[in-house]
């Protein structure tokens, strides 16, 4: 009994030792036993544009995703790393699924305890008066939460989200770093040479064009309600009460302007940047925090750029502290014509910008003129421009200027100035907006998709092959029973799969190459063969008499011949081969040849099934005559239909009324055109100038047709296609 109770004891010591020795174990495991209580969910903001989230508190952990620069995240555990770092844990959307993840805190700033929102129904009623959809409030519940001070107004934009976001992404209006990962890149056509795998720079080879869907994040005011970026929707108007030199000092801290100073040219005194700004600001109506943060945005923490040195050879003694006219063009850099535009006589903005007060006050004096007096008052306006013609007026083309400028003019404001004071957030909202915020893209590696070649061993494609041409015709005699398939990926990171020897069934067989990009995009090749049919014979009128009927001997024993001399040859009847017959409930025009009757935007398939053929069939082609089954129809393509011997019947063109370059949509581009056609600075012709008469009138395109254009892009008219 004795000895049992001893081994008792030891026991429970064996366990207690193990126990002690898994818990100073357990932090190299990545754990914190000191964070295992309830923890308090904070917020944070990302400050590193690529970085991964992982599956666990070390780098040793799987990536399972990324956050872009200026996410805000929720925080809702900590732990620590083998290496002792501390990571966040973090609760994310993906796809719309909530998932968790760690990151590491070094890349988390301005991290804040959540304080709960409790019931207001005051500010229940006044979001409604404003007219916020339900998408929004629950971002401006959280900011009210901390700051009830805070004023925040629904402006409502009189355009779709499609329309403003289609805006933003035309070639060149919006750009990103090259350095970006893929995703934040455009593809459309201009921006990547995909025969080279690389994209096209803008504004210098540093900036590409933004792709879409990063647009549209940046574009979605609702990604943007932490306490840091919202300022990007602060009036940008100077109030002395609010824009004190304390909160300036406190913004500029760190940089150039915090030492330097200039000379004012009205007193002849030197003066610290600082106090020049404040007297910017109260002669210009701007904001001293917009102006410094913008000064630094422009020219670097340092101050180091060419564009305020006063020493760049050939432009000695100019200077642009805010970097007008600065973009790359006509053989010169930025600096170059930045300065030249510092050089430039304007008695409204103090040019020439021949000293640097000259150069900082006139620079403020256009601010003030050109933006805030006309309505683009905040960050948010500097960038999305929605004042007279859309997208015309625009301070930046880096589409992350207005988040990074409102981050940057947060730092002025004190946490006192923040609680106190009712600051004002000039909030857009734009019809027919999603329901859910517009996601940050993550994907990254090439997207390069395409086939630099395509071929069948002894055999020529139909059309020639092109590496944006994605379908293909053969046809093989009876007896081939099977093909060879080569492809060359265009990028050598892709992956190519349907190749090699191919089987072939009589009739019709679609061979389909699928090319994998490294980023996961993928890019469907069809080669669509038909492997010829033999027909039974089909006996003739005389052979399929029985041949007792056709040898048997006549009443008189005769042997059935007509008793004529010579041999009797029978002639068989001739039938007439049917021709195809058309049906549809489109409009074809059989003078010009022109089916139309077809709204923009409409699919190839959706298309091709409003034309039925009795006796015959029906396809599309592109205005190169290249096969065209996916995307969608637009003006210049051509219906072909052909008999049941595959011979050319009729062909109509498409007309879309409205799409008068052809790309089956109708939008700011059409507009565009007609516009510089009537002006007489482009050339229309064929459909093309057809299909800008979108009054039907017949009396040419001319003012009336932009005007419905215009009202159509709007969502404010129809055009009628029938």
């Amino acid at each position: 009994m004795k000895i049992i109770q001893n081994r008792t004891k030891l026991n429970i010591i064996c366990y207690i030792l193990i126990a002690a020795l898994l818990v100073s174990f357990i932090p190299s495991l990545g754990l914190n036993i000191a964070h295992a209580e309830e923890y308090t969910e904070k917020t944070g903001v990302v400050v590193d544009g690529n970085l991964y989230i992982r599956s666990g508190p070390g780098t040793s952990y799987e990536r399972i995703g990324k956050f872009a620069d200026g996410t805000v995240v929720n925080i809702v555990g900590e732990a620590n790393a083998s290496d002792g770092a501390l990571w966040y844990k973090v609760r994310y959307k993906e796809a719309g699924v909530e998932k968790y993840g760690y990151v590491h805190s070094a890349y988390i700033a301005n991290v804040q305890d959540v304080i709960e929102y409790s019931p207001d129904a005051d500010f229940e009623e006044y979001l409604t008066s404003q007219g916020f959809p339900e998408s929004y409030k629950d971002g401006l519940r959280k900011l009210h939460a901390k700051y009830p001070k805070w004023v925040f107004v629904a402006d409502h934009i009189d355009y779709t989200w499609e329309y403003v976001v289609n805006g933003q992404n035309s070639l060149g209006r919006s750009l990103i770093s090259v350095n970006s990962i893929s995703s934040w890149k455009s593809l459309q056509t201009g921006a990547y040479d995909w025969e080279n795998g690389k994209w096209i720079g803008f504004d210098g080879s540093t900036w590409v064009c933004a792709s879409k869907e990063i647009i549209e994040y940046y574009m979605d005011p609702r990604n943007f309600f932490d306490e840091e970026s919202v300022f990007q929707f602060n009036l940008q108007s100077y109030n002395a009460s609010i824009h004190t030199i304390d909160g300036l000092r406190s913004l500029v801290s760190g940089s150039f302007l915090a030492t330097g100073s200039i000379i004012n040219d009205e007193t002849g005194t030197e003066i610290s940047y600082v106090d020049a700004i404040i007297l910017a600001a109260k002669k210009s109506g701007v904001s001293p925090f917009l102006l410094a943060s913008s000064i630094i945005f422009e020219m670097g923490n340092n101050g180091a750029s060419n564009s305020i040195s006063g020493t760049l050879a050939g432009y000695e003694g100019y200077y642009n502290y805010y970097n007008w006219g600065a973009a790359a063009k006509n053989g010169l850099t930025a600096i170059q014509n930045g300065l030249l535009y510092a050089m430039q006589t304007d008695e409204a903005s103090l040019r020439p910008w021949n000293t640097r007060y000259k150069a900082l006050v006139g620079g403020a004096l256009k601010y003030g003129n050109g933006y805030i007096k006309v309505g683009q008052d905040t960050a948010y306006y500097k960038k999305f421009d929605y004042v007279g013609s859309p997208f015309t007026h625009q301070y930046y083309t880096h589409i992350r200027g207005a988040q990074l400028e409102g981050e940057e003019s947060a730092e002025g404001y004190s946490p006192t100035i923040r609680k106190n004071s009712a600051l004002v957030f000039k909030i857009p909202v734009f019809k027919n907006m999603p329901e859910t915020p517009a996601p940050c893209p993550t994907g990254d590696g090439s997207p390069n998709n395409v086939l630099k070649a395509l071929s069948v061993s002894g055999y020529s494609l139909t059309p020639t092959f092109s590496y944006f041409t994605q379908n293909y015709s053969l046809v093989v005699e009876n007896d081939v029973s099977e093909i060879t398939v080569s492809a060359t990926a265009m990028d050598s990171t892709a992956k190519v799969a349907g190749t090699g020897k191919i089987a072939l069934a009589e009739g019709l067989n679609e061979v389909k190459i699928t090319v994998t990009a490294e980023s996961g995009s993928t890019r469907e090749y069809v080669i669509s063969v038909v492997r010829k049919v033999i027909e039974p014979e089909t006996p003739s009128e005389d052979e399929s008499e029985s041949d007792s009927e056709s040898g048997s001997s006549g009443e008189n024993g005769s042997s059935g011949e007509s008793g004529s001399e010579g041999e009797t040859e029978t002639t068989p009847p001739t039938t007439e081969k049917p021709k195809p017959q058309i049906t549809t409930t489109l409009t074809l025009n059989e003078t010009n040849k022109i089916i139309n009757g077809i709204d923009a935007k409409t699919a190839v398939s959706t298309f091709i099934s409003k034309v039925t053929v009795k006796n015959g069939t029906v396809g599309l082609v592109d205005k190169n005559g290249a096969a065209k089954t996916t995307g969608n129809v637009a003006t210049g393509d051509k219906i072909i239909i052909k008999d049941n011997d595959g011979t050319l019947f009729k062909e109509y063109t498409v007309v879309i009324f409205g799409d008068v370059n052809g790309d089956g949509t109708i939008d700011l581009k059409d507009s565009y055109i007609v516009r510089k056609y009537i002006l007489g600075q482009r050339e229309l012709s064929g459909v093309y100038l057809t299909a800008g008469d979108v009054n039907r009138k017949l009396d040419g395109v001319d003012l009336k047709d932009s005007y419905i254009i215009r009202k159509f892009i709007l969502g404010e008219r129809s055009i009628n296609q029938k």
